[in-house]
């Protein structure tokens, strides 16, 4: 076998070889099984992993906008008006946020942390001051009181009165934008307090939650399973909340809204429990999206989160009682927010019933403005950007020993929203793209034997063409002819024959 020929037994070999292990390797999915496996054990919540850091403290900033509705028809309300309010905001916070003793349980399955949340003022992303902007709006600390006593004797009843006279505490009040946030001194609770040392004389929607947290978590790391990865085992030491009605309801389930397990699915419900609203709640997949190049998976509460029970049944144990049970868009959350008569939305009451929306002068519910959303990167699960819109609002009507209230129709008051947003950061996206980019091209590596494979086929057919040409040239240069073109007689064998190269005969 001459040298040639085994080159092209080599080179014929080689081909099979890899187009047959490019084949079966793409078929089998090998490299891509490999990365999704090195995904689910470098994402866990343990010292040293690829996340953990980022986890503790996140480099993305964190911006937290304020919203509040200011009253200008008070007069003509209390004389059975329709409410008339005006948005006004944003007065916007960088919002900074870490994860504080952090420690490790039960041999890496879990770990505790706490999340603390600190808040810094940013003048130029606000409207205005909030130490010199006022807004009038509905008295929550007086309608607290009014609330919790609507039930006892007149006599009771009275003495509040007398207090609020006292102490000139209306159902409306003016307060600065700073004191309505992060507390004030209340005349009113002051009286209370004064007899019953529980209350807490001090009102502020963001009182005592600048520098705190909500109490000790205990997160799965991810280790036993990836689709555990960040997820609530436990808040404040309890598996199941005590706020609601039924298990259902009370169920701690899914993570923190910080994070979320690689290799997400768009037929996937995310889980997020949230202490704001003492509950859980979930989003469905809504639309695919790209953030700085990112591709991402947007998430978002649908209508059926915060439906009415005849709507949803599984939502009738968020009901105080049967006859506290609101429509489509409302959460009462008074059980976790010491008996106040606060009631929870999207903004501008979205996804809400429209009967809400028309009660009010000023509602005007935006999908592009007021829905809560997450954009999640579907190989990864980390957050590119991010929205989170709630609502305060109060429940209002007239109640019974108290004057100042008999012209007020029962009304879900708005009082503030916010808006709490984040945007990855370059940096960030940087290690998120350069991961991606591995996760892409190893899978695809069998690709390449493949195309590896198919150079060398068609160099094996070109030199399975050429070997052919020239066996089949040399077979035509070689011929037999006479030696003349006269017969020589041999007596014993008949003619001559010469073998020789064929050409023109010679005489």
């Amino acid at each position: 076998m001459t040298r040639r020929s085994c080159t092209i037994y080599a080179v014929g070999i080689i081909c099979a070889a890899l187009l047959a292990a490019g084949i079966g390797l793409t078929v089998s999915q090998v490299f891509r099984t490999f990365m999704h496996n090195r995904l689910k054990k470098e994402i866990v919540l343990v010292e040293g992993s690829r996340v953990f850091e980022s986890w503790k403290k996140p480099p993305p900033p964190v911006y937290m906008e304020f919203f509040f509705f200011n009253v200008t028809n008070v007069d003509e309300f209390l004389s059975g008006a329709k409410p008339e309010v005006t948005q006004v905001g944003p007065y916007t916070y960088r919002e900074y946020r870490y994860k504080d003793n952090v420690t490790a349980v039960e041999n890496d399955t879990t770990v505790a942390a706490y999340n603390v949340k600190s808040f810094v003022f940013l003048r130029e992303k606000s409207v205005g001051d909030p130490a010199e902007d006022s807004i009038t709006n509905v008295n929550i600390p007086a309608w607290a009181v009014m609330d919790k006593v609507k039930a006892s004797s007149f006599f009771k009843k009275t003495i509040v009165t007398m207090w609020m006279n006292a102490v000139k505490s209306g159902i409306f009040t003016t307060r600065t934008v700073h004191e309505l946030l992060w507390g004030y001194e209340d005349p009113l609770l002051a009286r209370v307090a004064s007899t019953s040392p529980e209350v807490e004389k001090y009102f502020g929607l963001m009182y005592k939650k600048n520098g705190s947290d909500d109490g000790e978590f205990i997160f799965h790391t991810g280790v036993e399973n990836y689709m555990d990865y960040g997820r609530v085992e436990t808040w404040r030491g309890q598996k199941m909340l005590t706020f609601w009605t039924s298990n259902h309801s009370n169920t701690i389930n899914g993570s923190d809204g910080g994070a979320f397990h690689p290799l997400l699915e768009k037929n996937e419900r995310i889980y997020i429990f949230t202490p704001d609203l003492c509950r859980t709640i979930y989003m469905d997949f809504e639309k695919e999206v790209e953030v700085k190049g990112i591709p991402a998976y947007r998430f978002t509460p649908p209508r059926s989160v915060l439906a009415s029970k005849e709507e949803n049944p599984d939502n009738e144990g968020y009901c105080i009682s049967k006859k506290e049970c609101l429509g489509t868009g409302l959460l009462k959350i008074s059980n976790c927010r010491k008996g106040a008569p606060v009631v929870a939305s999207f903004p501008h009451f979205y996804l809400g019933d429209t009967k809400y929306v028309d009660a009010i002068k000023g509602m005007s519910p935006q999908h592009e403005h007021h829905q809560t959303f997450l954009d999640l990167n579907p190989t990864t699960g980390v957050i590119v950007r991010a929205s989170k819109r709630a609502q305060v609002n109060v429940l209002i009507n007239r109640i019974t020993g108290f004057p100042s209230t008999r012209g007020v129709n029962e009304t879900v008051f708005p009082v503030m929203f916010l808006n709490e947003s984040v945007v990855i950061d370059d940096v960030s996206a940087a290690r998120v793209q350069k991961l991606l980019l591995i996760v892409k091209l190893v899978p695809n590596f069998p690709i390449v034997i493949v195309g590896l494979g198919g150079i060398l086929l068609v160099v094996f057919i070109i030199l399975l063409v050429r070997a052919r040409k020239e066996k089949s040239s040399s077979e035509d240069d070689t011929a037999y002819s006479p030696v003349s073109t006269k017969e020589k007689d041999d007596p014993q064998n008949g003619n001559y024959i010469g073998l020789s190269s064929k050409e023109d005969p010679k005489d």
